[in-house]
């Protein structure tokens, strides 16, 4: 029988509170089953510890793969009804395959390696329709490429046989190709609203050169994020600097019935001042604020309803995040559930800045979208 004071280090017990951690890490220590409630609680912190640590390094101990997928089903909507990027029933179709793609993979052998899989297109094929895909995996470094390609190929038909629909996937069509980082960003930068992570951004070095004067190179420009060095520039003229395709990304306009809901996440970036009446910044800032009704923003202590259907709110009543001077004409974007980012806004007028009931309005987007598509053809 235990002593007073104590209680019994149950499997279940032990097992919940380290995180899978073998039963006897805690008996070896202890000796017994039985265990003061301070020396468990030690035990059971130095489980956890080492487990976050093992996950912690078997992270960065891994290597990302990329693949180019293509995958065939039959709809019973026509591809001209999603076949246009950013579209409702793109987004939506996109949404489901991805879906069916995820849980194949987590009911697989390689749940823990998959990161995640995007729909960049779409394409007819006689009367199916043909899904092209990006999916971004991480192995282990110490695991054969070859095998790992083996595996998948073998995997991602096998799982989606049992993948329920609408759509339904013909296993027999999937095609899987390994692509590199440069092919990876050339498809990534086709796509509108995808944001790059920061350890897919690191540029390429000068090899074998010499560090330079400031001003030896005067037509030579940084494209900087976060005040990181990403890409390389020239400038031409007074007006237009030259620089490669791949470091840069559209966002994704939204069809003029996509609707954003109060309270939806948002992020405004700009390079304006910090404070009301404040100087312009040279590096870029960015705020998250969130959709505010009109209703609330035409209320008698906000702008008394001077926000008409063609303006939205955004930001919070008790004020403090805003844009500002100089950033007027900037992007007011959020994600959709697939993280590909929509422009909501346009930076346009407010009463000072950060003022409390008085938030930013913008330009809401969908209301010009048909007159944006007539001018641009985008």
């Amino acid at each position: 029988m235990p002593s007073a004071g104590a209680e019994s280090c149950s499997n279940d017990d032990t097992i919940d509170f380290c995180d899978n951690v073998p039963l006897v890490c805690v008996q070896e220590e202890l000796g017994s089953k039985w265990c003061s409630r301070d020396k468990h609680d030690n035990i059971i912190t130095s489980c956890t510890y080492i487990t976050r640590k093992q996950r912690l390094l078997d992270f960065y101990q891994r290597k990302t793969y990329n693949y180019y997928t293509t995958l065939s089903f039959t709809s019973e909507k026509l591809y001209k009804d999603f076949g246009r990027e950013a579209s409702k029933n793109f987004t939506e179709m996109s949404r489901r395959i991805e879906l069916m793609v995820k849980n194949a993979f987590h009911k697989s052998r390689l749940r823990e390696d998959f990161v995640k899989s995007q729909v960049i297109k779409f394409s007819q094929e006689e009367n199916r329709v043909l899904a092209h895909m990006l999916l971004i995996c991480r192995f282990r470094s110490t695991e054969d490429p070859e095998t790992i390609n083996r595996i998948i190929q073998r995997v991602l038909p096998q799982k989606l046989q049992d993948a329920v629909g609408p759509p339904k996937v013909d296993p027999a069509s999937v095609e899987i190709k390994k692509i590199n980082k440069t092919e990876t960003d050339k498809y990534l930068n086709n796509c509108c609203g995808t944001r790059r992570s920061k350890s897919a951004t690191e540029s390429l070095r000068i090899v074998g050169g010499t560090e330079v004067e400031e001003g030896e190179w005067p037509w030579q420009a940084s494209l900087q994020w976060d005040g990181i060095h990403r890409c390389g520039a020239t400038l031409i003229n007074s007006t237009w600097l030259v620089s490669a395709a791949h470091c840069f990304r559209t966002v994704c306009l939204p069809d003029a019935s996509y609707e954003f809901h109060p309270g939806d996440d948002m992020f405004v970036t700009g390079f304006g001042a910090r404070q009301n009446d404040g100087s312009s910044q040279n590096h870029l800032r960015q705020v998250q604020v969130e959709l505010i009704d009109t209703k609330t923003c035409n209320e008698p202590q906000s702008y008394n309803g001077a926000i008409t259907p063609r303006m939205l709110c955004a930001g919070f009543l008790k004020g403090r995040r805003d844009a500002c001077q100089g950033d007027s004409g900037g992007p007011l974007v959020s994600p959709n559930a697939r993280d590909i980012w929509y422009l909501a806004g346009i930076v346009s007028w407010g009463d000072e800045c950060g003022k409390p009931n008085k938030p930013g309005v913008y330009t809401r987007v969908t209301a010009f979208r048909n007159w944006i598509a007539s001018k641009t053809g985008v």
